[in-house]
């Protein structure tokens, strides 16, 4: 069986980010940490008595909008719980230059141009290999599809940060504040005006995104529908419009990913319009939203990070999820997988609490002193499926802080843990990177 190129490409691609990732990442974050979370195996297989407990299923659905000439324009990605109260959640939308590779080598993939290439099928796989989170269901839809989706919106305020204009220079809307109906704003979702960079347009997208949140607010009395689909209509579509129906059926919150542009020649000698999405935001949002879609590319163990801080513990300026943030950071360096956050305040002691599925695990348990500091290394009373280590950070990891390292991001609440053995660690209230 043939291979597509694109999917040859990505195989390559993931091979290179892992190498590089493995090399460049380690140094600083303590080496001794980094080999005995990447070599010691033995404890993630393992069977016991102790009670296992599983996130819930959070399917993930994506929206990518084609423009007239087939040229993917924007992105969104939603989680949703299975069970009723998973209506309402968080959008995510993604801009469509992110680098696939995040910046690493020097071939730059930015998904709009794989799709360009390749045709919208590829975004099966390329939207989960940018994000590390798999995907359960993708709509490709066009600018019509889209209208008849939002035609409900009649008047939407809407602030758009600048004009919205085609490809041939027709301009949808001005800059500023003003009034959208959902034909409008289905313009801008897929308006990708000539010379412009995606990374712009991004900013008129996400714009439009918090605009058709705050239309829904609690949620809709009629939901939104998708009733079409330009790829996979028959199959995306049904499943697709289900999860627009719950998204717009509860109040929606709308989570912007930071990006930077990949201009250096060393690393864009084609000079393609990519930029790079910060790796660890993007963990630590889908960490809190979806932690049951998140992936495990690396080597080392996965890892469940519990930053529960109360507001006056935490140092002025400094946020739960910041800390969150550092602690991410410093796993991705040993190769670990973060996998689950969660951010909700509690008790914290001084010492970060590392909690290891089985014995086997103390070891390495131990070696994450030399990234923390004071550690306390137990075997936990609850295994959360799919987490070898639960990292609760404590009040003496502050100290080695540095805030600036860490810029403040807003998530939906972390994915509770369920299970027989009751729920563990369970998020009620909205985390806010300002808090």
């Amino acid at each position: 069986m043939t291979v597509s190129r694109h999917r040859r490409r990505m195989s390559t691609t993931s091979a290179l980010i892992a190498s590089l990732i493995g090399v460049v990442l380690a140094v600083g974050f303590g080496i001794a940490g980094a080999v005995a979370i990447y070599n010691t195996k033995d404890g993630q297989v393992q069977g016991s008595d102790t009670p296992e407990v599983s996130f819930p299923s959070t399917p993930t659905g994506a929206i990518a909008v084609l423009d007239a000439n087939g040229t993917l324009a924007s992105l969104a990605v939603r989680p949703a719980e299975e069970d009723e109260p998973g209506r309402g959640g968080t959008v995510v939308p993604v801009p469509v230059s992110a680098d696939v590779s995040g910046g690493l080598g020097v071939e730059r993939l930015p998904i709009d141009e794989t799709v360009s290439l390749f045709g919208a099928e590829s975004v099966a796989d390329e939207l989960p290999a940018l994000l590390g989170v798999s995907i359960d269901r993708i709509a490709v839809v066009t600018e019509a599809e889209l209208a008849a989706m939002l035609a409900p919106l009649i008047a939407t305020s809407v602030g758009l940060p600048l004009a919205a204009t085609r490809a041939d220079g027709t301009v949808i809307a001005e800059a500023g504040p003003q009034s959208l109906d959902g034909a409008a704003m289905a313009a801008v979702l897929t308006s990708r005006a000539a010379a412009r960079p995606a990374a712009d347009e991004y900013l008129n997208q996400s714009a439009v995104w918090s605009a058709i949140a705050d239309a829904v607010g609690e949620g809709l009395a009629s939901p939104l529908a998708l009733q079409a689909a330009t790829t996979g209509g028959a199959e995306s579509a049904p499943q697709i419009g289900e999860l627009v129906g719950r998204l717009t059926s509860g109040p929606i919150s709308v989570q912007v990913l930071r990006s930077d542009p990949i201009v250096s020649v060393d690393v864009n000698p084609r000079g393609v319009d990519a930029v790079a999405l910060d790796r660890v935001e993007v963990a630590v949002i889908f960490g809190h939203i979806a932690p049951s879609r998140v992936a495990a590319p690396y080597a080392g163990y996965t890892i469940r990070v519990v930053s529960a801080y109360r507001d006056e513990e935490l140092p002025a300026g400094v946020a739960r999820l910041d800390v969150a943030y550092t602690a991410t950071k410093a796993f991705v360096g040993l190769e670990a997988n973060v996998r689950s956050v969660d951010t909700v305040a509690g008790d914290v002691e001084a010492s970060t609490i590392v909690e290891v599925a089985n014995d086997s695990l103390i070891a390495a348990g131990e070696s994450l002193g030399d990234v923390f500091g004071s550690v306390e290394v137990r075997v936990g009373n609850t295994r959360i499926n799919g987490i070898d280590i639960v990292v609760t950070l404590g009040t003496d990891y502050l100290a080695t802080l540095d805030p600036s390292a860490a810029p403040a991001t807003t998530v939906q609440p972390s994915a509770p843990v369920e299970g027989s053995a009751g729920t563990v660690g369970t998020d009620t209230t909205t985390v806010e990177g300002t808090n």
